[in-house]
């Protein structure tokens, strides 16, 4: 699940770069996200075992209506 985090988190940077780059943080990836590349993104297996995952606010929080 972690490894696929990272890749949507890749792929999203172009139009959500605030969140995606807090994506990357979170599941501890070093850098930032929009330094990635995307031949090297659809990469399976980049994501480090024993990475630390950090729990934040949401990201997308519910709007009242």
């Amino acid at each position: 699940a972690l490894e696929a985090l990272r890749i949507v988190a890749i792929l999203s940077s172009p139009a959500i770069p605030e969140t995606a780059q807090a994506v990357w943080e979170r599941i501890g990836m070093p850098g930032k996200v929009i330094d990635q590349r995307l031949p090297d993104a659809a990469a399976w297996g980049q994501y480090a075992a024993g990475a630390t995952v950090t729990k934040g606010e949401s990201l997308f929080p519910r709007i009242k209506i």
